[in-house]
């Protein structure tokens, strides 16, 4: 049996019920794959074979991407094996591709001087900077999910794209699903974004893309020479929480990640102007 027809079964088989933005993922990546080992007969492929393929993957999408190719490839060659297709997986000789991460970055100094007011401005931009949403809950949510009695964001949707048409469907995991405590810079932003709204009309109705083009847009007309990614609104939130000493487990919870290990790995970058800001802060203190 060649690659391209075992990789076919072996996802009917055994991965009917990953989510469909996760499959549409895969299937980016076999895209990759498939020219250099897609026609061959599976006893046929070789360890230099499945590195050609890795590097094929990295080269053309990137580290994190080629981690994803090796994960597949390593899961499908041992079903194979398991299901008696092959002796042995070409993939056990190969050494799993390293992952040179994009670090977040915090907005401060000059950039957050001439950014907060845009952020303040921009009930999207403030719900991922003052509430640390992602893009997709910030998208999906609606008046009735704004609780200004209880000062609470209730965070249980996300809108995101998925071929080429636009849903709402429910977190990832369970942990997205959370009640965020409004912060006192996000209160009167949210009323003026939903004074006039039905109970159930979106608060940020428009398209994903559209989102991170605005931002993007909007950084370079003020004049940022080094526009921020979208995401990094999110991770100034995190961030700023842990400089201030909220606990893990809080931070993890606020955040909606399953896992405090993936919190503090992914948002709670610190550089040099940050610990040069908290230490003066500590020791000032200590001074006084």
């Amino acid at each position: 049996m060649i690659y391209k027809l075992w990789y076919q079964q072996y996802l009917r088989l055994y991965k009917r019920k990953i989510a469909e933005k996760t499959r549409e993922s895969y299937a980016r990546i076999e895209t990759l794959i498939e020219p250099v080992i897609g026609e061959k007969e599976l006893e046929a492929i070789s360890p230099d074979d499945i590195q050609a393929a890795l590097v094929r993957v990295e080269e053309t999408a990137g580290s994190r991407q080629a981690q994803i190719a090796y994960a597949l490839l390593h899961a499908a060659f041992c079903r194979a094996v398991r299901s008696r297709h092959l002796e042995q997986s070409p993939v056990e000789a190969i050494d799993k591709p390293h992952h040179i991460s994009k670090e977040g970055r915090v907005l401060e100094g000059k950039d957050w001087e001439i950014l907060a007011p845009i952020v303040s401005a921009n009930v999207a931009y403030a719900l991922m900077c003052f509430a640390g949403l992602r893009r997709g809950e910030v998208l999906a949510l609606q008046k009735t999910d704004i609780d200004f009695k209880n000062e609470l964001i209730h965070v249980c949707k996300q809108r995101i794209r998925t071929k080429g048409k636009i849903i709402t469907k429910t977190p990832k995991s369970e942990a997205g699903t959370r009640k965020v405590p409004i912060d006192p810079n996000l209160t009167a932003i949210l009323k003026s974004a939903t004074r006039y709204l039905t109970p159930n009309a979106l608060i940020v109705p428009i398209a994903p893309e559209t989102l991170n083009h605005n931002w993007t847009k909007t950084q370079k007309a003020v004049g940022i020479k080094k526009p921020y990614r979208l995401h990094d609104l999110r991770h100034t939130y995190a961030t700023r929480l842990t400089l201030d000493g909220l606990s893990p487990r809080v931070l993890q919870y606020v955040i909606g990640h399953s896992s405090y290990t993936l919190t503090a790995k992914t948002y709670t970058h610190i550089n040099a102007t940050s610990a040069k800001t908290e230490i003066s802060r500590i020791y000032q203190g200590k001074a006084k």
